[in-house]
């Protein structure tokens, strides 16, 4: 699932058309936004809670999900994904915090591996309902055999949602521990509850809790009222810090998703805020008004100088309009500001290689290499390496990269060929020969295994 969902994340960065890349997964049912400060964001707030939950941060995922609903739920182990409506439907900083908690609670009760004992029973009920309702069919009792079927269905179904339920009071109780662990106030954990137990009420959902797979919003609500308001941090304010960048993120996040008389109408010019600033340079770049938007992006870097995004933002707006040789100056200046950010490095790559300066090379391929340790699962990333060793006459190194890229979007058959291209020049015995040997490897069976998916679908 990590490789999967990673995948889905960095397939965006080929599209580039805003720091923010957008990624549909029709299939899914969801898309994926891959944003570096987003991101960042998300790491600094994370970082105290992991720490009470004795988590180590470096083996947790997030993923930002393009979806306007106030929600982030945990998937395929520690991976999380966050609503960009967890931002934009949320009152303050500390909300977002809390619901953060809230499923680190999931991760350090390690609910989605215990899920399959919860779904012991109920499908053993579900089973046996099956097998006594086929019978009765057969025996010429119709009605009773599906009455039998669907009522074995909703018992399954209620014992299911029980456990859950058991899950989420324990994720909300764990939450509350990690953040005053963390020293950080839980009001807004709490205000979370209310203010779904609020939407409960106005669009009048059944209040059954046996076929609900959380407890009441009410009932959560007055059991983390015990826990937090008790707490000797309840009314302490959030980092400041953290509060300037919820802000930013919101502005972010509004200006590249809201229409763009939509957007001016929340963030007049007349607002200077960073966060109407911020959204209104999103909302120029989409309309590709590029000098308004460069204006709105000056402001904010005459008042934070050295900050990495904007400037990445800056130079991007650059490169977009056809100034590839000027975007090289803000887009260093973010590298070195962040030379971990590894969205802003492959930008700079990109750039460095789109400028047909053949003096510029060695530093495209340094750049992206770093890039690709960093996160060596994004194949746009590899791509552009590919582009690089190849113009910079590094024909086995070209040929690796192809088909590291191959291999991360599932192309088997162009990966092969790649990693053979490299075996002829790369030196034997080499870490990138012996990676060159691997990514063979692991293709030719990918391929084999297709094959033999396809060969059964064909006798089925």
């Amino acid at each position: 699932m990590k490789q999967i969902a990673a995948k889905l994340k960095h397939m965006a960065l080929a599209f580039a058309a805003l720091c923010f890349a957008h990624v549909p997964v029709s299939a899914q049912g969801i898309s994926i936004l891959s944003d570096a400060e987003t991101e960042w964001f998300i790491k600094q707030m994370m970082a105290p809670i992991l720490e009470q939950a004795q988590i180590d941060p470096r083996s947790v995922n997030y993923y930002i999900v393009n979806d306007d609903n106030l929600n982030a739920f945990v998937a395929g182990g520690q991976n999380i994904f966050v609503h960009t409506g967890l931002f934009t439907q949320t009152k303050n900083v500390a909300q977002v915090v809390g619901v953060m908690a809230h499923e680190t609670g999931h991760i350090s009760g390690a609910h989605l591996a215990r899920r399959g004992d919860g779904a012991g029973g109920p499908t053993a009920i579900t089973l046996a309902s099956m097998l006594l309702g086929v019978a009765a069919i057969a025996a010429g009792a119709g009605d009773a055999g599906i009455g039998i079927i669907t009522g074995g269905q909703q018992a399954a179904t209620r014992a299911f949602f029980s456990f859950t339920r058991v899950q989420e009071a324990s994720a909300d109780q764990a939450a509350a521990r990690f953040l005053e662990g963390a020293e950080l106030s839980g009001r807004g954990l709490l205000e979370t509850f209310r203010q779904f137990a609020s939407q409960e009420y106005r669009i009048g959902i059944p209040q059954d809790p046996y076929v609900r797979t959380h407890p009441l919003s009410g009932d959560r609500v007055a059991n983390l009222e015990r826990a937090v308001t008790t707490s000797q941090y309840y009314e302490a304010p959030m980092p400041p810090e953290w509060v300037y960048y919820y802000d930013r993120v919101v502005g972010k996040i509004e200006g590249f998703k809201m229409p763009f008389d939509a957007t001016l109408r929340k963030y007049p010019v007349s607002d200077k805020t960073v966060k109407a600033r911020y959204a209104r340079a999103y909302a120029y770049h989409k309309a590709v008004e590029i000098e308004k938007s460069m204006a709105e992006i000056t402001e904010l870097l005459a008042i934070r100088p050295g900050d990495p995004y904007y400037l990445e933002l800056k130079g991007q707006l650059m490169f977009e309009n056809g100034n590839v040789e000027a975007s090289l100056d803000p887009l260093r200046k973010a590298a070195k500001a962040a030379p971990s950010e590894a969205q802003i490095l492959t930008l700079l790559g990109r750039a460095l290689i789109a400028s047909e300066n053949s003096d510029h090379l060695n530093e495209a391929v340094k750049t992206l290499e770093l890039s690709s340790f960093l996160d060596a699962e994004n194949p746009f990333t590899w791509y552009q390496l590919s582009i690089a060793y190849n113009q910079s006459g590094m024909k086995g190194e070209a040929g690796l990269a192809a088909a590291e890229r191959y291999a991360l979007i599932g192309q088997f058959g162009p990966a092969i060929s790649n990693a053979r291209r490299a075996l002829e020049t790369l030196e034997p015995g080499t870490p990138k020969w012996l990676r060159a040997q691997d990514l063979l490897f692991l293709a030719g069976q990918s391929v084999e295994a297709d094959g033999r998916q396809r060969r059964r679908n064909l006798t089925q």
